[in-house]
């Protein structure tokens, strides 16, 4: 923590259950901290957050992969920053930003028994501005606005799981229909990285390669892969 600060770097640390307490008890926490799930938090735990000024990271699919229980919105608004995340591939399968929006707005309206519990451009905002303000990167991403870098992502409006009438609310299509699948282009900073549903620049067949070997090297290390028990 003591080199992070020095060198100005944000601290992202994963946390929940018991580890919420001990991590308001080591009196590390700050502006600089992103605290991702935070599952099990009490509301006590939460507001030492939120006078710490650290930020959330949710991450529904995750914390339903691993049994930490369901993302219910709600619990976490009173933190104040909170974006919304993927964690990593490993346990949430894909890095599929969609469906961890789809899966936080279905669970706080399935938990509230109420289809507007939560509004679709809010879950919208907790993947983009929200998301880059819980990083203290706001003033660089998140939104489309002049002196920001340029990221941009376009949807291919003519998908048939897009099509909707001209009054249909935006957001809401994002949020509840489109896939990664629907990504016609990306730009980073100003540059094209995607277009027309393909990556560019990349080699794909060699980056799959390289994958694998890592893949294979660490499991090496790991000593394999656990053996399946009979008739799993």
């Amino acid at each position: 923590m003591e080199a992070a600060r020095q060198l100005g770097l944000p601290v992202s640390v994963h946390s929940g259950g018991a580890r919420n307490g001990a991590l308001v008890a080591s009196g590390l926490l700050g502006p600089d901290v992103q605290i991702v799930h935070a599952t099990g938090a009490t509301r006590e735990q939460l507001e030492a957050f939120r006078q710490a000024g650290a930020s959330l990271s949710l991450t529904p699919i995750t914390e339903q992969r691993v049994g930490y229980g369901l993302t219910h919105l709600s619990d976490y608004e009173a933190v104040g920053l909170i974006g919304l995340g993927i964690d990593g591939p490993a346990l949430a399968g894909t890095a599929d930003l969609f469906a961890n929006m789809r899966l936080l707005a279905l669970t706080e309206s399935g938990a509230q028994r109420s289809e507007t519990a939560v509004e679709p451009r809010r879950i919208l905002e907790l993947a983009t501005l929200e998301a880059a303000r819980s990083l203290g990167l706001e003033d660089e991403i998140g939104s489309i606005t002049p002196g920001k870098r340029a990221d941009l992502i376009l949807l291919d409006l003519d998908a048939l799981n897009l099509a909707r009438p001209g009054d249909t609310d935006p957001a809401a299509l994002v949020v509840y229909s489109a896939t990664p699948a629907n990504v016609d282009t990306v730009i980073v900073d100003g540059i094209v990285r995607k277009r027309d549903g393909r990556l560019l620049d990349l080699d794909v067949p060699g980056l799959l390669d390289e994958v694998r070997g890592s893949l294979d090297a660490l499991l090496e290390r790991a000593g394999g892969l656990p053996e399946v028990p009979d008739g799993a």
